[in-house]
């Protein structure tokens, strides 16, 4: 039998010199958004310190164990498999081998922030109080950005269209959308299921859906909208005394979204694109793009053709059925999975995530806390994982940095309710 808890899944505590790197870590993850804001190269680095410091502990108390729970047993494999198989046989092994071997660190930031760096309530708020702080910055500067055409950092609109807050590029709906919905999943378990707590979180969501629906940004604004319906819809089967607060959390969403639509010309002309998108999809970039992945992993079906190897790879194989350029992804993570690192390396990470929604499955069958947690991480699942979508390159620093994060502080915010759970 595979062994699915998290619970288990725990570096031991110490009190010695350990405790005190394990705080210096905790700060650096808590500061780990604004330094995605400002400062990528302080971004990676702090990732980086988290991971290597995880890992001398590791090695220093022997905590060899933990490299044989399923989950991170699973990323390992997966590491392995880039380096040993998919880097040396790739189109451009250079190149592949300069994000295989760097891909560790993503691993290492999962297994430390799960297993070592949130142990308890008080990490918990730590970190959601700095997190939020920096989501609360970034909605205040895009508005503002919408209101006076450049942000208080300096950044205009890009394109006239859409918002960017403190980036430089359309990316910060998403941002917000990534680390707002761990924030909203840590709630039950920080402030309750008390009638004042809901209304609060209420509030916040309604002001996050509204801005992210204002920064013009499609897939962030349907992924957060189908994840809050989720969250929502699940509420009405798991709280049947709360139905009418499930369906008035969906009149809230649809009202939020027919409010934006209305009132901004702009969003409404995003609206219809999208629209003519989905009807024509099969004629659209998005479909050439998407065609494109599939064609490469034709040509590499079993190890891809290599890591950052997208690019090259399409101009030698698909470049006459290329409308505007090759390039460096091909904006669905699942398909940029299959097209460079081969049907192994897309298994590899299909199986990473169903350990996931195997680990988080009990939550539905814990007390009211434990449940609602569950309802929301299932939504922060659909803005992380839902296939369907458009998105930004999952190997590339900074939106990798971005999922990462926000897949660790969840699966952490999991594993410390189960844990509450099992002392009930």
């Amino acid at each position: 039998m595979i062994r699915t808890d998290i619970t288990s899944l725990e570096l031991p505590a110490a009190s010695d010199w350990t405790q005190a790197l394990r705080q210096v870590n905790l700060m650096l993850l808590s500061f780990l958004p604004l330094l995605l804001l400002f400062w990528r190269g302080g971004a990676d680095a702090a990732a980086s310190i988290i991971g290597i410091s995880f890992l001398a502990i590791v090695i220093a108390r022997r905590h060899w164990g933990l490299a044989t729970h399923p989950m991170l047993a699973v990323l390992l494999g997966i590491w392995l498999l880039l380096n040993l198989l998919v880097s040396p046989l790739a189109v451009d092994p250079v190149a592949s081998f300069s994000r295989s071997i760097a891909w560790l660190r993503f691993a290492l930031l999962f297994a430390a922030v799960v297993t070592w760096l949130i142990r308890s309530r008080n990490d918990l708020k730590l970190i959601a109080g700095l997190w939020g702080v920096t989501v609360a910055f970034s909605i205040v500067d895009g508005l503002i950005q919408l209101l006076r055409g450049t942000s208080l950092t300096g950044n205009p609109m890009y394109g006239l269209t859409r918002i960017t807050g403190p980036l430089d590029r359309p990316n910060i709906g998403m941002f917000v959308a990534r680390l707002s919905f761990p924030l909203l999943a840590a709630m039950p378990l920080l402030i309750g299921v008390r009638a004042r707590s809901t209304y609060v979180a209420a509030a916040m969501t309604a002001v996050g859906l509204t801005f992210i629906l204002l920064t013009g940004e499609r897939s962030a604004a349907l992924l957060t909208v189908a994840g809050l319906i989720t969250a929502a819809f699940g509420s009405i089967f798991v709280f049947p005394r709360y139905r009418l607060h499930g369906l008035l959390a969906l009149l809230l969403a649809g009202g939020v979204g027919a409010t934006v639509a209305a009132t901004s010309e702009r969003i409404w002309e995003r609206m219809r694109e999208l629209g003519s998108v989905l009807k024509h999809f099969s004629e659209s970039h998005y479909a050439e793009l998407f065609g494109i992945g599939i064609d490469i992993w034709h040509n590499y079906p079993i190890f891809g053709a290599g890591m950052k190897n997208f690019e090259a790879s399409c101009w030698a194989i698909a470049a006459p059925k290329v409308s505007d350029g090759c390039p460096s992804h091909p904006h669905n993570a699942y398909i940029e999975w299959l097209a460079e690192t081969g049907v192994t390396g897309l298994l590899g990470y299909v199986v990473f995530l169903l350990l996931l929604l195997l680990a988080t499955w009990p939550l539905l069958r814990g007390d009211a806390v434990a449940r609602l947690t569950g309802l929301l991480v299932a939504g922060c699942f659909i803005v992380l994982l839902f296939p369907l979508i458009a998105t930004q390159s999952v190997f590339s620093n900074w939106p990798a940095l971005v999922f990462w994060a926000s897949l660790s502080l969840t699966m952490a915010i999991v594993r410390l309710t189960l844990k509450e759970q099992e002392r009930v």
